[in-house]
Protein backbone atom coordinates (compact mmCIF):
# COMPACT_ATOMS: atom_id res chain seq x y z
CA UNK A 1 0.00 0.00 0.00
CA UNK A 2 1.13 3.23 -0.72
CA UNK A 3 1.01 5.40 2.41
CA UNK A 4 1.08 8.88 0.74
CA UNK A 5 -1.97 8.29 -0.87
CA UNK A 6 -4.87 9.29 1.38
CA UNK A 7 -7.69 8.05 -0.42
CA UNK A 8 -6.56 4.58 -0.92
CA UNK A 9 -8.90 2.22 1.09
CA UNK A 10 -7.21 0.67 3.89
CA UNK A 11 -7.53 -3.10 5.09
CA UNK A 12 -8.41 -3.55 8.15
CA UNK A 13 -8.29 -5.83 11.42
CA UNK A 14 -9.45 -5.43 14.54
CA UNK A 15 -8.61 -6.59 17.77
CA UNK A 16 -9.75 -6.91 21.06
CA UNK A 17 -9.43 -8.68 24.41
CA UNK A 18 -12.21 -10.21 26.78
CA UNK A 19 -11.00 -9.80 30.56
CA UNK A 20 -11.92 -13.06 32.39
CA UNK A 21 -12.27 -11.81 35.80
CA UNK A 22 -11.62 -9.10 38.55
CA UNK A 23 -12.80 -5.45 38.48
CA UNK A 24 -12.08 -4.96 34.49
CA UNK A 25 -14.06 -7.93 33.59
CA UNK A 26 -15.72 -7.48 30.02
CA UNK A 27 -17.48 -10.91 28.68
CA UNK A 28 -16.57 -12.06 25.30
CA UNK A 29 -20.22 -11.19 24.09
CA UNK A 30 -19.30 -7.18 25.33
CA UNK A 31 -16.44 -7.64 23.78
CA UNK A 32 -17.81 -8.36 20.52
CA UNK A 33 -20.26 -5.50 20.70
CA UNK A 34 -17.38 -3.24 21.41
CA UNK A 35 -15.74 -4.91 18.34
CA UNK A 36 -18.38 -4.05 16.16
CA UNK A 37 -19.03 -0.56 17.50
CA UNK A 38 -14.86 0.19 16.45
CA UNK A 39 -15.48 -1.91 13.31
CA UNK A 40 -18.24 0.91 12.20
CA UNK A 41 -16.06 3.78 13.27
CA UNK A 42 -13.33 2.32 11.20
CA UNK A 43 -15.46 1.76 8.01
CA UNK A 44 -16.60 5.43 9.01
CA UNK A 45 -13.05 6.11 7.89
CA UNK A 46 -13.56 4.55 4.31
CA UNK A 47 -12.31 1.49 5.50
CA UNK A 48 -13.02 -2.69 4.42
CA UNK A 49 -12.89 -4.73 7.25
CA UNK A 50 -10.85 -7.90 6.75
CA UNK A 51 -10.21 -9.68 10.07
CA UNK A 52 -10.98 -9.78 13.41
CA UNK A 53 -8.91 -11.06 16.70
CA UNK A 54 -10.38 -11.16 20.67
CA UNK A 55 -8.41 -12.50 23.32
CA UNK A 56 -9.44 -13.75 26.39
CA UNK A 57 -7.13 -12.59 28.99
CA UNK A 58 -6.53 -11.55 32.62
CA UNK A 59 -5.31 -8.15 31.42
CA UNK A 60 -3.82 -6.33 28.20
CA UNK A 61 0.46 -7.81 28.03
CA UNK A 62 2.73 -5.20 28.69
CA UNK A 63 4.84 -5.56 26.06
CA UNK A 64 1.78 -6.57 22.85
CA UNK A 65 -1.34 -5.97 24.63
CA UNK A 66 -2.35 -9.25 23.25
CA UNK A 67 -0.02 -12.01 23.96
CA UNK A 68 3.47 -13.23 21.96
CA UNK A 69 1.26 -16.32 20.21
CA UNK A 70 -1.65 -13.98 19.48
CA UNK A 71 0.72 -11.63 17.60
CA UNK A 72 2.26 -14.56 15.30
CA UNK A 73 -1.51 -15.11 14.49
CA UNK A 74 -2.19 -11.44 13.72
CA UNK A 75 1.05 -11.48 11.87
CA UNK A 76 -0.61 -14.11 9.86
CA UNK A 77 -4.11 -13.01 9.44
CA UNK A 78 -2.48 -9.60 8.05
CA UNK A 79 -0.49 -11.87 5.39
CA UNK A 80 -3.52 -14.19 4.16
CA UNK A 81 -6.03 -11.09 4.18
CA UNK A 82 -3.50 -8.43 2.54
CA UNK A 83 -3.94 -6.11 5.41
CA UNK A 84 -2.46 -2.46 5.85
CA UNK A 85 -4.07 -1.64 9.27
CA UNK A 86 -4.48 -3.15 12.84
CA UNK A 87 -7.01 -1.12 15.38
CA UNK A 88 -7.02 -2.19 18.73
CA UNK A 89 -10.23 -1.30 20.79
CA UNK A 90 -8.40 -0.32 23.98
CA UNK A 91 -5.65 2.79 23.74
CA UNK A 92 -2.21 1.37 23.21
CA UNK A 93 1.08 2.81 24.82
CA UNK A 94 3.82 4.12 22.58
CA UNK A 95 6.15 1.14 23.38
CA UNK A 96 2.90 -1.26 22.15
CA UNK A 97 2.60 0.56 19.48
CA UNK A 98 6.33 -0.21 18.42
CA UNK A 99 6.50 -3.85 19.99
CA UNK A 100 3.20 -4.57 17.34
CA UNK A 101 4.44 -2.95 14.48
CA UNK A 102 7.43 -4.54 14.34
CA UNK A 103 5.96 -8.11 14.91
CA UNK A 104 3.44 -7.57 12.36
CA UNK A 105 4.90 -5.00 9.59
CA UNK A 106 1.26 -3.99 10.52
CA UNK A 107 0.57 0.12 10.71
CA UNK A 108 -0.84 0.23 14.28
CA UNK A 109 -3.63 2.93 15.69
CA UNK A 110 -5.90 2.48 18.49
CA UNK A 111 -9.60 3.26 19.58
CA UNK A 112 -8.62 6.85 20.42
CA UNK A 113 -6.44 7.35 17.32
CA UNK A 114 -9.45 6.45 15.65
CA UNK A 115 -11.49 8.37 16.71
CA UNK A 116 -9.72 11.88 16.71
CA UNK A 117 -9.08 11.20 12.96
CA UNK A 118 -12.82 10.79 12.81
CA UNK A 119 -13.30 13.72 14.25
CA UNK A 120 -10.42 15.78 12.16
CA UNK A 121 -12.23 14.90 8.97
CA UNK A 122 -15.39 16.29 10.43
CA UNK A 123 -14.59 19.75 12.28
CA UNK A 124 -15.84 22.21 10.34
CA UNK A 125 -15.87 25.90 12.89
CA UNK A 126 -12.06 27.40 13.89
CA UNK A 127 -13.03 26.48 17.40
CA UNK A 128 -13.91 22.71 16.33
CA UNK A 129 -10.42 22.64 14.46
CA UNK A 130 -8.42 23.68 17.38
CA UNK A 131 -9.99 21.48 19.88
CA UNK A 132 -9.15 18.48 17.78
CA UNK A 133 -5.52 19.14 17.05
CA UNK A 134 -5.28 20.06 21.00
CA UNK A 135 -6.36 16.29 21.74
CA UNK A 136 -4.61 14.75 19.29
CA UNK A 137 -0.93 16.99 20.42
CA UNK A 138 -2.37 15.44 24.10
CA UNK A 139 -2.52 11.99 22.85
CA UNK A 140 0.30 11.89 20.98
CA UNK A 141 2.56 13.48 23.51
CA UNK A 142 3.65 10.70 25.76
CA UNK A 143 3.78 8.35 22.49
CA UNK A 144 6.34 10.01 20.28
CA UNK A 145 8.67 7.04 20.41
CA UNK A 146 6.02 4.44 19.37
CA UNK A 147 4.31 7.53 16.90
CA UNK A 148 7.47 8.10 15.43
CA UNK A 149 6.76 6.18 12.49
CA UNK A 150 3.43 6.49 12.33
CA UNK A 151 3.79 10.39 12.58
CA UNK A 152 6.37 10.38 9.28
CA UNK A 153 3.28 8.82 7.23
CA UNK A 154 1.55 12.71 6.17
CA UNK A 155 -1.91 12.12 4.78
CA UNK A 156 -1.05 8.34 5.27
CA UNK A 157 -4.70 7.08 5.79
CA UNK A 158 -6.45 6.66 9.70
CA UNK A 159 -4.47 7.80 12.47
CA UNK A 160 -2.28 10.52 10.64
CA UNK A 161 -5.26 13.44 9.71
CA UNK A 162 -6.36 16.44 11.16
CA UNK A 163 -5.55 20.18 10.95
CA UNK A 164 -2.46 19.68 13.18
CA UNK A 165 -0.55 16.70 11.47
CA UNK A 166 2.04 18.52 9.78
CA UNK A 167 3.33 20.30 13.02
CA UNK A 168 3.24 17.00 14.99
CA UNK A 169 6.96 16.11 14.67
CA UNK A 170 9.15 13.99 17.66
CA UNK A 171 9.99 17.67 19.38
CA UNK A 172 8.52 17.87 22.75
CA UNK A 173 9.42 21.60 23.60
CA UNK A 174 7.30 22.70 20.44
CA UNK A 175 4.49 20.48 21.08
CA UNK A 176 4.40 21.61 24.38
CA UNK A 177 4.37 24.97 23.16
CA UNK A 178 2.08 24.45 20.36
CA UNK A 179 -0.40 23.03 23.23
CA UNK A 180 0.05 26.21 25.50
CA UNK A 181 -1.18 28.27 22.31
CA UNK A 182 -4.05 26.04 21.66
CA UNK A 183 -5.47 26.32 25.22
CA UNK A 184 -5.33 30.13 25.22
CA UNK A 185 -7.07 29.97 22.08
CA UNK A 186 -9.81 27.80 23.41
CA UNK A 187 -9.52 29.70 26.57
CA UNK A 188 -10.39 33.45 24.64
CA UNK A 189 -13.12 31.12 22.92
CA UNK A 190 -14.65 29.57 26.23
CA UNK A 191 -14.90 33.73 27.63
CA UNK A 192 -16.91 34.42 24.29
CA UNK A 193 -18.87 31.45 24.48
CA UNK A 194 -19.66 32.31 27.77
CA UNK A 195 -20.42 35.82 27.69
CA UNK A 196 -23.08 34.75 25.09
CA UNK A 197 -24.41 32.65 27.50
CA UNK A 198 -25.32 34.96 30.00
CA UNK A 199 -26.80 37.16 27.36
CA UNK A 200 -29.10 34.46 26.04
CA UNK A 201 -30.06 33.91 29.71
CA UNK A 202 -30.88 37.93 30.84
CA UNK A 203 -33.04 37.48 27.54
CA UNK A 204 -35.43 34.68 29.55
CA UNK A 205 -34.99 32.32 26.39
CA UNK A 206 -34.56 28.99 27.67
CA UNK A 207 -32.20 26.31 26.21
CA UNK A 208 -32.94 23.07 25.28
CA UNK A 209 -29.43 20.40 24.22
CA UNK A 210 -30.07 17.73 22.26
CA UNK A 211 -27.90 14.65 23.31
CA UNK A 212 -27.88 11.11 23.00
CA UNK A 213 -25.42 8.43 21.79
CA UNK A 214 -23.92 8.90 18.09
CA UNK A 215 -25.79 8.53 15.27
CA UNK A 216 -28.99 8.59 17.37
CA UNK A 217 -30.63 11.27 14.64
CA UNK A 218 -29.95 14.13 16.75
CA UNK A 219 -29.29 16.27 13.59
CA UNK A 220 -32.51 14.98 12.12
CA UNK A 221 -34.52 15.88 14.83
CA UNK A 222 -33.15 19.28 14.93
CA UNK A 223 -34.16 19.77 11.40
CA UNK A 224 -37.16 18.35 11.52
CA UNK A 225 -37.98 21.35 14.84
CA UNK A 226 -36.28 24.21 13.67
CA UNK A 227 -36.65 23.74 9.88
CA UNK A 228 -32.57 23.95 9.58
CA UNK A 229 -30.14 22.36 7.45
CA UNK A 230 -27.68 20.70 9.82
CA UNK A 231 -25.35 17.98 8.29
CA UNK A 232 -27.59 14.85 8.54
CA UNK A 233 -25.84 11.41 7.49
CA UNK A 234 -26.31 8.03 8.90
CA UNK A 235 -22.99 8.46 10.17
CA UNK A 236 -20.84 8.28 13.11
CA UNK A 237 -20.36 11.23 14.36
CA UNK A 238 -21.90 12.89 11.22
CA UNK A 239 -22.11 15.97 13.84
CA UNK A 240 -19.50 17.61 15.37
CA UNK A 241 -19.47 21.56 15.80
CA UNK A 242 -22.40 22.85 18.03
CA UNK A 243 -25.43 23.96 16.16
CA UNK A 244 -28.21 26.34 17.78
CA UNK A 245 -31.21 27.15 16.58
CA UNK A 246 -34.46 28.97 17.39
CA UNK A 247 -37.45 27.15 17.79
CA UNK A 248 -41.22 28.44 18.75
CA UNK A 249 -43.34 26.57 21.17
CA UNK A 250 -47.06 25.77 19.82
CA UNK A 251 -47.95 28.59 22.42
CA UNK A 252 -45.52 30.95 20.65
CA UNK A 253 -42.72 31.13 22.88
CA UNK A 254 -39.59 30.63 21.91
CA UNK A 255 -36.52 28.50 23.02
CA UNK A 256 -33.01 27.92 22.09
CA UNK A 257 -32.23 24.28 20.85
CA UNK A 258 -28.75 23.17 20.55
CA UNK A 259 -27.51 19.96 18.81
CA UNK A 260 -24.55 18.47 20.21
CA UNK A 261 -21.34 16.09 19.12
CA UNK A 262 -22.63 12.45 20.05
CA UNK A 263 -21.44 10.38 22.92
CA UNK A 264 -19.86 6.58 22.51
CA UNK A 265 -18.54 3.79 24.81
CA UNK A 266 -14.96 4.78 25.94
CA UNK A 267 -15.26 8.53 24.94
CA UNK A 268 -11.28 9.44 25.14
CA UNK A 269 -10.69 11.42 28.25
CA UNK A 270 -8.75 13.91 25.59
CA UNK A 271 -11.46 14.27 23.62
CA UNK A 272 -13.98 15.23 26.52
CA UNK A 273 -11.13 17.92 27.50
CA UNK A 274 -10.45 19.46 24.79
CA UNK A 275 -14.25 19.65 23.98
CA UNK A 276 -15.37 20.70 27.24
CA UNK A 277 -16.41 24.46 26.35
CA UNK A 278 -18.76 22.94 23.63
CA UNK A 279 -20.15 20.23 26.47
CA UNK A 280 -20.73 22.92 28.57
CA UNK A 281 -23.07 24.75 25.91
CA UNK A 282 -25.00 21.67 26.39
CA UNK A 283 -24.62 20.50 29.65
CA UNK A 284 -25.67 24.50 30.90
CA UNK A 285 -29.26 23.66 29.24
CA UNK A 286 -32.22 24.30 31.35
CA UNK A 287 -33.47 21.13 29.40
CA UNK A 288 -32.52 18.34 27.76
CA UNK A 289 -33.65 15.84 25.51
CA UNK A 290 -31.48 12.44 25.56
CA UNK A 291 -32.47 10.80 22.16
CA UNK A 292 -32.00 7.30 21.48
CA UNK A 293 -32.07 5.05 18.38
CA UNK A 294 -35.19 2.86 19.31
CA UNK A 295 -33.58 0.62 16.61
CA UNK A 296 -30.53 -0.37 18.31
CA UNK A 297 -29.92 -3.63 19.66
CA UNK A 298 -27.42 -2.01 21.71
CA UNK A 299 -30.45 0.26 23.07
CA UNK A 300 -29.79 -0.15 26.78
CA UNK A 301 -25.99 0.08 26.89
CA UNK A 302 -26.33 3.42 24.89
CA UNK A 303 -28.77 5.14 27.60
CA UNK A 304 -26.27 3.84 30.43
CA UNK A 305 -23.40 5.09 28.88
CA UNK A 306 -25.13 8.49 27.72
CA UNK A 307 -26.90 8.96 31.64
CA UNK A 308 -22.95 7.91 32.92
CA UNK A 309 -21.39 10.36 30.90
CA UNK A 310 -24.45 13.57 31.82
CA UNK A 311 -23.34 12.84 35.93
CA UNK A 312 -20.18 12.90 35.02
CA UNK A 313 -19.98 16.19 33.56
CA UNK A 314 -22.90 17.90 36.15
CA UNK A 315 -25.32 18.64 33.43
CA UNK A 316 -27.62 20.88 35.00
CA UNK A 317 -30.88 18.97 34.23
CA UNK A 318 -30.75 15.80 35.85
CA UNK A 319 -34.16 14.20 34.86
CA UNK A 320 -33.58 15.10 30.37
CA UNK A 321 -36.38 13.68 28.54
CA UNK A 322 -36.32 10.51 27.22
CA UNK A 323 -37.35 10.30 23.55
CA UNK A 324 -36.75 6.55 21.39
CA UNK A 325 -36.03 8.10 17.43
CA UNK A 326 -36.62 5.71 14.69
CA UNK A 327 -39.89 4.44 15.44
CA UNK A 328 -40.82 3.77 11.60
CA UNK A 329 -37.72 1.38 11.33
CA UNK A 330 -39.95 -1.02 14.08
CA UNK A 331 -41.87 -3.76 13.51
CA UNK A 332 -45.76 -3.27 13.61
CA UNK A 333 -45.82 -4.21 17.96
CA UNK A 334 -41.85 -4.35 18.71
CA UNK A 335 -40.74 -3.15 21.82
CA UNK A 336 -37.55 -1.38 22.24
CA UNK A 337 -35.13 -3.96 24.53
CA UNK A 338 -34.54 -1.61 27.75
CA UNK A 339 -33.99 -2.78 31.03
CA UNK A 340 -36.50 -2.65 33.95
CA UNK A 341 -34.40 0.20 35.71
CA UNK A 342 -35.48 2.65 32.34
CA UNK A 343 -39.04 1.96 32.05
CA UNK A 344 -40.24 4.10 34.98
CA UNK A 345 -38.93 7.31 32.06
CA UNK A 346 -42.14 6.78 29.95
CA UNK A 347 -39.79 7.62 26.65
CA UNK A 348 -41.24 9.50 24.42
CA UNK A 349 -41.77 7.62 20.65
CA UNK A 350 -41.20 9.49 17.69
CA UNK A 351 -39.70 9.46 14.47
CA UNK A 352 -38.01 12.70 13.36
CA UNK A 353 -37.87 11.51 9.40
CA UNK A 354 -41.90 10.82 9.32
CA UNK A 355 -43.02 13.33 12.24
CA UNK A 356 -44.55 10.73 13.89
CA UNK A 357 -44.88 11.98 17.97
CA UNK A 358 -42.95 15.41 17.46
CA UNK A 359 -46.47 16.90 18.58
CA UNK A 360 -45.79 15.00 21.89
CA UNK A 361 -42.44 16.07 22.15
CA UNK A 362 -42.95 19.22 22.06
CA UNK A 363 -46.20 19.07 24.27
CA UNK A 364 -43.71 17.23 26.71
CA UNK A 365 -41.07 20.86 26.47
CA UNK A 366 -43.97 23.18 26.51
CA UNK A 367 -44.75 21.78 29.69
CA UNK A 368 -41.15 21.61 30.85
CA UNK A 369 -40.85 25.22 29.90
CA UNK A 370 -43.21 26.51 31.98
CA UNK A 371 -42.57 24.30 34.82
CA UNK A 372 -39.44 25.78 35.17
CA UNK A 373 -40.24 29.32 35.28
CA UNK A 374 -42.23 31.26 37.55
CA UNK A 375 -44.52 35.03 36.64
CA UNK A 376 -43.76 37.55 40.13
CA UNK A 377 -44.21 40.96 41.14
CA UNK A 378 -40.94 41.81 43.24
CA UNK A 379 -40.72 44.92 45.64
CA UNK A 380 -36.72 46.05 46.16
CA UNK A 381 -36.61 48.22 48.77
CA UNK A 382 -34.71 51.70 47.93
CA UNK A 383 -31.95 50.61 50.77
CA UNK A 384 -31.38 47.01 48.69
CA UNK A 385 -30.93 48.76 44.92
CA UNK A 386 -27.96 46.04 44.81
CA UNK A 387 -30.71 43.39 44.27
CA UNK A 388 -32.24 44.49 41.24
CA UNK A 389 -28.71 43.68 39.32
CA UNK A 390 -28.73 40.35 40.43
CA UNK A 391 -32.12 39.90 39.35
CA UNK A 392 -31.41 41.39 35.85
CA UNK A 393 -28.43 39.08 35.67
CA UNK A 394 -30.41 35.65 36.60
CA UNK A 395 -33.95 36.62 35.42
CA UNK A 396 -36.08 38.31 32.53
CA UNK A 397 -37.42 41.86 33.78
CA UNK A 398 -40.42 42.66 31.92
CA UNK A 399 -41.88 45.65 33.58
CA UNK A 400 -40.57 48.21 36.23
CA UNK A 401 -41.85 50.61 38.37
CA UNK A 402 -40.68 53.30 40.42
CA UNK A 403 -43.01 53.51 44.31
CA UNK A 404 -43.24 54.93 47.32
CA UNK A 405 -41.24 51.90 48.78
CA UNK A 406 -39.20 51.10 46.39
CA UNK A 407 -38.44 49.54 42.69
CA UNK A 408 -41.55 47.11 41.80
CA UNK A 409 -40.56 44.58 38.95
CA UNK A 410 -42.62 42.00 37.35
CA UNK A 411 -40.13 39.25 36.26
CA UNK A 412 -39.75 35.86 34.91
CA UNK A 413 -37.77 33.74 36.98
CA UNK A 414 -36.20 29.93 37.00
CA UNK A 415 -37.77 28.08 39.75
CA UNK A 416 -34.62 27.24 40.98
CA UNK A 417 -33.43 31.02 42.21
CA UNK A 418 -37.04 30.95 44.02
CA UNK A 419 -35.56 30.11 47.48
CA UNK A 420 -33.76 33.46 46.86
CA UNK A 421 -36.07 36.14 46.12
CA UNK A 422 -39.04 34.78 47.47
CA UNK A 423 -38.65 37.55 50.76
CA UNK A 424 -39.09 39.89 48.09
CA UNK A 425 -41.89 38.95 46.09
CA UNK A 426 -45.42 41.19 46.47
CA UNK A 427 -48.60 41.50 45.79
CA UNK A 428 -48.54 44.70 45.19
CA UNK A 429 -49.51 45.92 41.58
CA UNK A 430 -48.58 49.29 39.85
Amino acid sequence: MDNNVSNTIERVILVGISCDGGADYISRQDAQVSLDELGALAETCGSEIVGRLIQARSGPDNAYYIGKGKIEELKELGEATEADTVIFDDDLTGAHIRNIEEATGLKVIDRTMLILDIFATRAVSNEGKLQVELAQMKYRLPRLIGLGKALSRQGGGIGTRGPGESKLVSDRKHIHRRITALEAKLKQMEKSRELLRKNRQRTGIPTVAIVGYTNAGKSTLMNALCASDCLAENKLFATLDTTTRRYSLPEGREILMIDTVGFIRKLPHNIVEAFKSTLEEAMEADILIHLCDASDPQLDNHIRVVDNLLTELHARDTDPILVFNKCDTLADGEDPIVSYEYRHRRPIMISAVTGQGLKELTDALSDRVNNNTTREWVLIPWAQSGTENWIRENAVVLEAHNVEQGRLLNILVENRFMDRISSIITEVRP
